[in-house]
Parts: C-alpha cells; structure tokens; sequence
C-alpha cells in the first residue's frame, strides 16, 4: 500500500540531484533576518494539543477589472469589494491568506484598513506586480520572520518576483513557510510553457525549502491557471498534498475530483482536515473565483519528534481494577515502563463492552441525542453506527485508513460484526485525502474463536506485516466473571490468563525489529464487573476501569491523572463529560490519532483537542 498522509514521515522522500541543484541555484531576496524573540512559555500545566489554523487562496479580482472606464459587468468597485474580502476573512477566521489581484487600490485601503490586525508582504517593498501576490497573516496569531521572493515567469515569460514567508505561531513556537504565486493566464497569447517554467520552479523551491529544514512545513497558495497540467507534477515531484485530495507518485497520478484554477497544498507535518471551494453569494459579489479555505492541523513538537508510527489498543471485556497486581506479570510492566492509571471510567452511559469499544473507537458518548454514536446494546442487530447516531460517524480507521495507513480489527464476539458492517465498502465514507483508499476502512477483520487464537493471529500479523493501527478486543474475562463471578476463583485464573496473553504482545512488539521503539501500546478495559450487578452502570466497580499506554516516549511509572491535570481524578464517582472531566477511555481515539500525528475525528468529544498527553509528559 502507498502511504501517503501528510502526518510526519519516518523517511522522507529523497530528491534528486538534479532537482536540488536547480532549487540551489534560485535566488531569493530577504528583507527581515531569520531571528525572531522566543514565542511565550505553555504551562506546565497546559498540555499542547496540534496547532490548528485556517488558510486560504483568495483571488480577489483586481480593482484594474473594476474601477476603470470598462469595468466587469455585475461587480461593484474595488473598496466595495475590499470591504467583503474582509468579511470573508473574518466569517472564515482565516489565519494566513495568499491573495491574488491585489491591486494598488486594494492593497491602499487593506493597509488603511487592516494593519493593526494584518501582517502583508510583500505589499509596495518589490513594486507594484509583486503587490498582487501579497501575503497577509494575522498578527495576533502569527510573527514574520522571514520574507522573500522568487522569480516566476508571468505574461510572455516576463519574470515577477513572488513572495514566499518563514512565519511563527505566537503561542506555540510552530514555524511554517508560506508561497503564494500566480501563474500565467492565455490572456495575453499561448502560457502553457510558462506555466510549466513556473511549476518547475515552484517545486524547486519548495523542495530547498524542506531540505534545509525538514520539520518546518510549507503551505502553497494559488490561481494557477491549470488543473491536471498543474496537479500533477506540483504534487509528483515534492512532498505537497492538495488540500482538496489526490495524489501523485512516480507514473501514478490520481487528481482530485472537480479541479479548479485556485490551489491549496501543503507538506509534512500537516493534515488537511477540511476543505472548501467558497462559492455563496458574499463571494459571488466579491470576485470572480471561489474562495479556497482549509483547516491545517500540525502535530505539537513531541509527537512530531516521536518515533511512533504503530498503534495497537488491546481491550479487555471486564478487567476490574481492583483486582489487578502491578507489582509483577505484564500489567506490573505496563505500569512500570508506562503510564497509567487504575481510576479511568467507561462512558457514562452504559458498562456494556459494545457501547464502551465504540466510544473508545469514535471518541463519542453514547446518547445520540448528544451528538453520540447512539450504540447503547450490546449485541449486533444488523445495524450499523451511522444508523444508530442518525449521522456519519468517523473512527479511527477512517483517519489512519484515509491517510494511507492499514487497519485490523480482531474480537470474538459476533457483535463485532456491526463494527466491521459500520466502516465496510459498502458504509464507509469516502475519502478526501490523497490517493483514494476506498471506502472500507477496515483491511481486515479477524473474528476468532477465543482469545488465545485471537492473540496468537495478532501476535502473527505483527511480525508479518503490522497494521498503523490494530484494536483486538479480548472477551474470555468477562465471561468467566458473569458466570462464575467476579471475585472468584475462575476469575482469578482467567485474570493471569489474559496478563499472560498480555504478555506475549508485549514481548512480541519489543523483540521486533519492525516494532520495537516504534510502536504504542494501550491496554484499557472496556468494562469492569461486579458479582450479581454486571451491567449495573452506577456500580463503582462496573464504571471504573485501568487505562495503560506502553511504548517509545512513554513516561515511565507515570499516573496519567498527574501527566494531565486538565483531567480530575472522580475518586469514587461517576462523572461526566463536562470539564474537569474523568479519564474516560474513549479519549484512546483522539490519542491514537495524536500520537501517529493525525488529527482528532470530527464530531468527538473525548479529547478532542489532543491535549491528552503521554509523551514527555506536560509539554513545556
């Protein structure tokens, strides 16, 4: 499978001798050095979650098709225009904007207007052409630390300096280069030569830049006059993915559904979470194009230093907490060279294993009403997620699969044909993001007999060919307890069992050379249980559960309640969403996806902002 999400590389694609060497040659004009202040310490007690920024390409018609003796039909003048250009920019909370056409009037009163609010280069200080192609961020989010050009071929291969910006995130110190261009129209004659010229050397630079600093992405704005003929060899000769979907790789060009002229497109460390070609009657009476919106998400600096690529959730169907030993056996390990907790909470409302497995899936509650997943049985009545939430629900094989990455998904309960049903080919979603992966989101889904046969089988395909992400469900537990009891005998038997299956994982990923140092584990009941109250939700022991997180970064013997202070240790109680929240297991979506850095899922509510912090600890 080719893997192509933006989440940061473990290995970047090379370039060529060639392509670097022309990047190398091209010149570039700085005005402003490449230092800047410090940006504010975090907290300590404020853990970082992604940035996540809104960024567009906004021809905006210039005032020189409006405001002379000829002007464009059915558009008002400049300043009139100018006026809703920043309304758009507000209604969107656009952050960093690549404006086309902004022509002398524009540019006037933008300055007159938005300079308090509105960083803008190059603006006047290369001339008027370069003026069109101006880049403005906002100055209460953003700080210009370097402002340059580049030499684009326009109109008869007429060279323009066009601007490129090395900005930095206020709050948390996130650096992020900024190209803004606008390539040759047949306006004035045939530009198809030009165009290409352009392209070639926009990739050039976009591939010097990333050379020289890996870690810093760069976002690339534009009305490119071209769709294909622009698509593809932008995206096939750089790490730039289009905001709006496709992929190129070597002879392999798959563009995106209903190209337009204007393009978004960015690198590594980002995901694209949304995308949106603006057409409503605002724009329509601002310019002639659509304007181009994306939310970017970059992972915070831990998780893009981290070297985890793999994640596999073992879930254990009724582990008590009370009755574990962390003092030896696996779950003793997990405590001691990870992070964990024995106070975490199933949701609130429902103990059942389904309800808990999906939450812990999607990142939802349960209650529909409360824009839940709605799965509130626990056995499979031939539905699927979406049916029971009245929506689409995403989870996280939609994200990993989405982005290029491979799934599996094993239990032994046939109830967990629903949640193979909920992300199949047939009610999956579609995908957005690069290459299209189809709608099943689940690669494989292994039902087996027992546990044992179920952890052997996971055991296997981790040293064959191991998923980005694997959710195994374990189901023995809580059967022998309903049975015979949760404080039994059986139970106690059954309880080391799992611990040694737990075990085999364990040893399994760190005597890999495809898994070890690469790979988080987490352990987390979906349910506890109490002897004759199984499924009683306001049982203490049924609502209160272990949460582990083993692997590369992990603070060791950490308590997760102490890593994340934004979460309140509930004692006894059972509390609910609202913060300051309980550890609740259904934040395991949101830091899966943190930890592969992906972004949270639309629509959760556990962690949502991925502020949940295993890696280092509170990031500083």
């Amino acid at each position: 499978m080719r893997l192509h999400r933006i989440a940061p590389p473990r290995s970047g694609r090379r370039l060529t001798t060639a392509l670097l060497s022309s990047a190398l040659l091209l010149g570039a004009a700085s005005t402003l050095p490449s230092t800047a202040e410090a940006p504010p310490a975090r907290s300590a007690a404020q853990p970082a979650g992604p940035l996540t920024f809104q960024v567009s390409s906004f021809n905006l018609l210039g005032a020189g098709h409006t405001d002379g003796a000829k002007p464009r039909r059915g558009f008002d003048k400049s300043e009139v225009r100018l006026r809703r250009a920043i309304e758009i920019l507000d209604r969107e909370s656009i952050d960093v904007v690549g404006f086309q056409e902004m022509h002398q009037a524009q540019f006037q009163k933008f300055t007159e207007w938005e300079s308090a609010r509105f960083g803008l280069y190059p603006g006047s200080q290369l001339g008027a052409a370069p003026m069109h192609n101006s880049i403005a961020w906002r100055t209460a989010q953003w700080q210009a630390l370097r402002t340059e050009s580049i030499k684009i071929p326009y109109f008869k291969g007429n060279e323009i300096r066009m601007p490129y910006v090395l900005l930095q995130h206020v709050e948390t110190g996130q650096q992020a280069w900024f190209l803004n261009v606008h390539n040759p129209a047949d306006a004035r004659g045939p530009a198809q030569k030009w165009r290409d010229e352009a392209v070639r050397r926009e990739s050039a630079l976009v591939n010097r830049l990333r050379a020289q600093s890996p870690g810093v992405p760069v976002f690339f704005t534009g009305d490119m006059n071209d769709r294909e003929e622009f698509f593809c060899p932008a995206v096939g000769r750089t790490e730039l993915q289009a905001a709006n979907g496709g992929g190129a790789d070597g002879d392999v060009c798959e563009p995106p559904p209903g190209m337009r002229v204007d393009w978004l497109l960015g690198t590594a460390p980002t995901v694209f979470t949304g995308y949106a070609a603006l057409s409503d009657a605002l724009v329509k009476k601002t310019t002639d194009h659509p304007v181009i919106v994306a939310d970017a998400v970059i992972p915070n600096a831990t998780v893009q230093a981290s070297p985890i690529d793999r994640v596999v959730v073992l879930a254990v169907e009724g582990l008590r907490s009370s009755s574990l030993d962390l003092g030896s056996g696996a779950f003793g390990r997990l405590a001691q060279e990870g992070a964990s907790t024995l106070n975490a909470r199933t949701t609130l409302e429902s103990t059942s294993p389904l309800p808990n497995a999906v939450s812990m899936l999607t990142g939802r509650r349960v209650d529909a009403a409360a824009l839940g997943h709605g799965v509130a049985y626990n056995n499979d009545r031939g539905e699927t997620v979406r049916t029971t939430a009245g929506r689409y629900v995403s989870s996280i094989f939609d994200v990993v699969h989405n982005q290029g990455g491979r799934t599996y998904l094993a239990a032994n309960r046939n109830r967990f044909d629903m949640v193979d049903r909920s992300w199949d080919a047939t009610n999956g979603g579609r995908d957005p993001y690069g290459f299209d992966d189809g709608a099943d989101k689940i690669d494989k889904y292994f039902r087996g007999g027992n546990d044992y046969r179920l952890v052997e089988d996971l055991r296997a395909r981790l040293e064959r060919r191991p998923a980005t992400f694997t959710y195994a469900e374990l189901s023995s537990l809580d059967k022998v307890g309903r049975k015979q009891g949760f404080a039994s005998e059986r139970y106690a038997k059954a309880l080391r069992r799992v611990e040694r299956m737990v075990g085999r994982t364990l040893d399994s990923i760190s005597g890999s050379r495809k898994l070890a140092g690469r790979t988080l584990l987490v352990v987390a009941g979906t349910n506890g249980g109490v002897d004759g109250a199984a499924r009683d939700d306001d049982r203490t022991g049924n609502y209160t559960v272990p949460l582990m997180v083993w692997g590369p970064g992990v603070v060791p013997g950490a308590d997760l309640y102490d890593l994340n202070p934004e979460w309140s240790d509930p004692g006894n109680q059972q509390a609910g969403y609202e913060s300051p929240a309980p550890i609740h297991t259904g934040i395991v979506a949101n830091l899966t996806l943190s930890v592969l850095g992906l972004p949270p899922l639309p629509g959760s509510l556990m962690n949502n902002t991925q502020r949940f912090a295993v890696l280092g600890g509170p990031q500083g």
